[in-house]
């Protein structure tokens, strides 16, 4: 189910690559967050990227704040006006959420985007994908893998799911960043092994627990 608090929150958006980002309102103020690998030079400071609304790619100019240190691959944009409603409401809690839950997540897969016409009012539409919480790894930083086919262009995506199966209690669990590679080496015609290998997707979705957003708004506003 993708929930109106979520479809007007997420943003296709282009800055070293093209991604997925969401907003999230943290101590009364807004801030768009995303995976850290999709922001050109990955470090605090002015910044300009595009959002694509009303079919054309627009400049907003802003700044990235902050960007997860090591692997954290979140950062967090402070925009220089609202680009979504306050009331829009959503929490951000990954503690709720259990091993085995459905889990969702919204985004722009291979660039591509929907038009659903002007009851989006310009807003371009997601891809919706459903997964199951596999497992997570306390970390620091904590880790949850979902069981799903995670594709290019959902690197920044919010990862939710509903409060005790509620459908009006929204919670964003975390940041999507990737998805899992392995390698399999290449055989020949003979099929004896080469020295090449190949990287191929796991079907396990890797996001980082949305605590970790929060915090790094707390620790550089």
């Amino acid at each position: 189910m993708l929930p109106t608090n979520i479809f007007f929150r997420t943003f296709f958006i282009k800055s070293a690559q093209y991604g997925t980002a969401f907003t999230l309102d943290i101590d009364g103020n807004e801030y768009l967050v995303t995976a850290k690998h999709l922001l050109e030079h990955q470090k605090k400071g002015s910044s300009a990227i595009k959002i694509l609304n009303q079919g054309q790619w627009r400049n907003l100019d802003c700044e990235v704040i902050a960007v997860g240190r090591g692997e954290l691959d979140i950062g967090i944009i402070k925009l220089p006006m609202r680009i979504s409603s306050a009331d829009l409401a959503v929490h951000a809690k990954f503690a709720d959420c259990y091993v085995g839950q459905d889990v969702f997540f919204a985004g722009f897969p291979y660039k591509m985007s929907i038009d659903y016409g002007e009851t989006a009012s310009g807003q371009p539409g997601v891809f919706l994908k459903k997964g199951t919480l596999s497992a997570f790894e306390s970390g620091p930083p904590k880790i949850i893998y979902v069981d799903a086919i995670n594709n290019e262009g959902f690197s920044g995506a919010p990862l939710y799911y509903f409060r005790n199966g509620d459908v009006h209690d929204i919670c964003i669990a975390g940041v999507v960043s990737k998805f899992k590679v392995e390698y399999e080496t290449v055989l020949d015609h003979e099929g004896e092994e080469t020295k090449m290998s190949v990287a191929y997707n796991t079907g396990f979705l890797v996001a980082y627990d949305i605590a970790h957003a929060i915090d790094l708004v707390r620790n550089n506003s």
